[in-house]
């Protein structure tokens, strides 16, 4: 079989192995200098931590056929990786002065580190981005999250019906496929359950945080939204994803996320959409609601938009 193996720092191979060959022939084949700690796979990304058991088990046992695309995570990035369970975060010094998407937090330690937005393309796939970079630190899955969301859709006519989706469900299905289409609340509760995450969406204009499966599962990431733009929250660090259950540390990051929310309302980031007009700053047309905005993107392929 043949399988496309990638990595950080712009690592590509493509390699070929036997049907049969184990996990560890395939580490053996992939041929780094650092030691593998963890392989993503499969639609969505299932995430394979590397240990004696996993090792000894075969390629087809694992779910890996040939066509695959293998992400691979190794000990030089594990210390920026996995979910934050208290004591290990890296201190930062309050040096410096910080951007308008970045505040201070008190970690529960005592230790300072910064939160911010982490700002994906501006592409009408921002949402599948901002989730794809939380989740698998790639946004180059956001396709493969649309699949996701359109196969469920699919699977699940009963739920996503005419009256949900505002289209026949396999229209929508279709229609959400497209690049240019731009993603909501149904895909966010999708993509919550598929990833088995809670996804918090902060509201800039409106200063406040909705969650998705809040109560269903132990950690969660954040969103940030202003209207019409979608950008994923992080630790200074690169970490992405909290571990619910720490409460005082998922207070601490929340009360952070609102305020960089109210920083970046104050510095004209956020747009009301469902009362301020929005001008598509290429063509100069004057719209009014998120969804005319979405249209106008879809329609036209622009997607640098101000306040009126």
């Amino acid at each position: 079989m043949r399988l496309k193996i990638s990595g950080a720092e712009g690592f590509n191979k493509v390699v070929t192995i036997d049907n049969d060959a184990t996990l560890q022939d395939l580490v053996k084949v992939i041929d780094l200098n650092t030691s593998i700690t963890s392989m993503r796979y499969g639609y969505p990304p299932i995430k394979l931590v590397l240990d004696e058991h996993s090792l000894g088990k075969n390629l087809g046992d694992l779910n890996i056929s040939s066509g695959e695309k293998i992400s691979i995570s190794t000990e030089s990035e594990s210390s920026s990786g996995g979910i934050i369970s208290g004591g290990s975060i890296p201190k930062v010094q309050e040096t410096g002065i910080l951007k308008e998407n970045q505040v201070y937090i008190d970690l529960p330690e005592g230790d300072t580190n910064i939160l911010q937005s982490h700002v994906v393309p501006d592409d009408n796939s921002c949402l599948f981005h901002a989730i794809s970079y939380c989740i698998y630190k790639d946004i180059g899955l956001s396709n493969e999250l649309r699949s996701v969301v359109s196969q469920e859709i699919l699977s699940n006519k009963q739920t996503y019906n005419e009256a949900i989706l505002e289209k026949s469900n396999s229209e929508y299905a279709n229609w959400i496929m497209k690049k240019d289409s731009w993603g909501g609340g149904i895909e966010i509760a999708i993509l919550s359950e598929k990833t088995e995450t809670a996804i918090y969406v902060i509201d800039i204009d409106a200063s406040k945080i909705e969650k998705f499966n809040e109560d269903k599962y132990s950690k969660f990431i954040m969103v940030v939204f202003n209207g019409i733009h979608y950008d994923a929250i992080e630790l200074e660090n690169g970490q992405t994803v909290f571990d619910k259950e720490n409460e005082l540390l998922s207070n601490i990051v929340l009360s952070g996320g609102l305020k960089i929310a109210s920083q970046l309302k104050s510095s004209g980031y956020s747009f009301n959409t469902r009362k301020d007009k929005i001008i598509c700053n290429i063509c100069k047309k004057i719209m009014v609601g998120e969804r005319q905005v979405a249209r106008h993107a879809e329609e036209t392929g622009h997607v640098d938009f101000g306040q009126a």
